[in-house]
């Protein structure tokens, strides 16, 4: 057997999300988390592209040898791929570890694709081993914006290996758990041989702010709220969601929960103990729409600006029972993602032009991020003392960053490895070095499906061999609203839509679909360029695959006149 451990990151270094590594000794590897990625503005909507998994080639080819998967916490961008791997990897049964929140969240999920049955779900807790052979694995816990989050020690043959997951040293957080200092400083008088640390702030001065710290600034906007409250986060973010039902009760308000994601989380984290929620506070949508509104905190996802989330959908009357008024307040409480500028930017517009007052972190305390910034990168690499430093999480810059930080604290340049998705590290007593690459790459998920494709244009390749593709051209009074003249459609590679094929009349049932959808759109959706694609593309891809069985591409251009 080889005296190296191998570490091979399969995404996460050089990008953010899709977080998944394989760490390999001998011939038998597990993988530390399994994380997704989200298109990046509206390039990923446009082709209905919901989200980006990692190219799980490398665990294909060696699937006999996979003892597992670690999950550091529950984020998406570090659990989100799983039901990916488990298609790629067929009829295998895999063993998952995480804490109890980790793995309900993603049993949810799974649960909804039907591949519960193929998973085997370990529950793990802090300073619990966990043995994979010549591998051990000891959680420890870390604070994060997320319940139970773990860093992992890796005790190997070669050595013992700190990996530090998604971290910040928070001293006053939200469940009054704090990291394992002791633990982690204990390890580094004994000796560590490497540390892979997360990059993700290494470019924030200073330490991270508590989760504690927007406790205050949110207090004093339900105070000056006189009206309905809209708080939009992450739904995994349990302990901001934990902040907003404390200030509800202080204020006299109760809860109604919107989206799918964030009703699933609430429910989850509350049967856990994770959230501590009083009986009787949380009330459904049309139970709101019955108190006045000072009574009520709505909790929405979609922070983002996604188009067909539960926030975009109430910003434009689109949700059932609920509105944005005039006097509402709206709470955008979470970071603005690089690339989602535009479509939060056309999300605000909504909400300000229905009167509501939104307050966001670009110029308000409603956020504090969940990852350390560059003091709690130091402290982290004093605690341990590694002998090599790797950094991980983040895009090139954050690595490189971090790679200068781990030299300032004394680590020699030459015992700093900067990595990236795809390379092979080869961890010994006196050697950590890339030796290697194995394929990596991103693949796009379609909306509604489960099939993974490399490539966008494999993507659109196959569509256009399978099932073809729709054009519908639409000229648009911008001002009424109202259509100029018929639709024009066109197809390639679909079915015959001439008009003198007039067999089973698709051509013409599919002209009277969009004019049923541009009657159906308010004006306002209708000038919101990317709400209006979204809308026609959802639809009529859905028309269409109800007449013929077929799920042609559908592309979609509004002349505005």
């Amino acid at each position: 057997m080889s005296d190296f451990l191998e570490v091979i990151p399969l995404g996460g270094l050089g990008e953010f999300g899709m977080n998944c590594t394989a760490v390999r000794y001998g011939e038998e590897f597990f993988l530390i988390d399994c994380g997704l990625a989200f298109p990046r503005g509206d390039q990923g909507f446009e082709l209905g592209i919901q989200v980006i998994v990692p190219d799980f080639t490398f665990v294909r080819a060696n699937r006999g040898r996979l003892r597992g998967v670690v999950l550091t916490h529950g984020h998406e961008d570090h659990t989100g791929a799983i039901s990916y791997l488990l298609q790629d990897l067929q009829d295998l049964v895999v063993p998952v570890y995480g804490s109890s929140l980790t793995l309900a969240l993603v049993a949810e999920r799974l649960q909804e694709k039907r591949l519960l049955s193929r998973v085997q779900l370990h529950e793990v807790a802090a300073r619990r081993m966990i043995d994979f052979g010549p591998l051990q694995v000891e959680p420890l816990h870390v604070t994060h914006s997320y319940p139970d989050s773990f860093c992992l020690v890796i005790h190997s043959p070669s050595g013992r290996i700190v990996w530090s997951g998604d971290f910040k040293f928070d001293q006053t957080p939200i469940d009054g758990k704090v990291s394992d200092l002791h633990r982690l400083a204990a390890y580094g008088e004994d000796g560590v041989l490497a540390l892979f640390s997360d990059s993700t702030n290494s470019l924030n001065p200073g330490l991270a702010p508590s989760e504690f710290l927007v406790y205050e600034p949110l207090r004093d906007i339900f105070r000056r709220s006189t009206r309905r409250v809209i708080a939009s986060t992450f739904a995994s973010s349990i302990h901001r969601i934990q902040i907003f039902f404390q200030l509800a009760r202080e204020f006299d308000r109760l809860v109604c929960p919107v989206g799918r994601s964030m009703m699933t989380n609430i429910r989850i984290a509350r049967e856990l103990g994770y959230l501590q929620v009083p009986d009787g506070a949380i009330l459904s949508s049309s139970e709101a729409a019955d108190l006045p509104p000072e009574k009520t905190l709505i909790l929405a996802s979609g922070s983002q600006g996604e188009p067909m989330s539960a926030l975009s959908r109430l910003a434009v009357d689109q949700l059932k029972d609920l509105k944005v008024e005039d006097g509402d307040t709206v709470i955008l409480s979470t970071r603005i993602i690089p690339g989602n500028e535009m479509s939060i930017a056309r999300l605000v517009n909504h909400l300000y032009r229905r009167g509501a007052r939104v307050y966001d972190s670009s110029h308000s305390l409603v956020h504090v991020s969940g990852h350390g910034y560059r003091d709690d990168l130091k402290l982290l690499i004093n605690l341990v003392k590694p002998k090599f430093f790797v950094p991980i999480h983040g895009e090139y810059r954050q690595l490189k960053t971090h790679y200068w930080i781990a030299q300032d604290q004394g680590i020699p340049e030459d015992r700093c490895v900067l990595a990236e998705s795809g390379d092979v590290l080869r961890i010994g007593p006196n050697e950590a070095s890339v030796v290697g690459r194995v394929q990596v790459g991103r693949r796009f998920i379609d909306e509604g499906a489960m099939e993974q494709v490399h490539e966008e244009v494999l993507r659109d390749r196959r569509f256009l061999a399978e099932d073809g593709f729709v054009v519908v051209i639409l000229q648009i009074d911008r001002y009424t609203g109202r259509l100029i003249h018929p639709p024009e459609i066109l197809s390639r590679g679909f079915m015959q839509m001439e008009e003198e094929d007039l067999g089973n009349g698709l051509l013409c049932a599919t002209r009277e679909k969009i004019v049923e959808i541009v009657q159906n759109t308010p004006i306002e959706e209708k000038q919101d360029e990317e709400l209006f694609n979204e809308i026609l593309r959802k639809e009529l891809r859905k028309f269409l695959r109800k007449r013929t069985g077929k799920r042609p591409l559908v592309l979609t251009l509004v002349i505005e006149v």
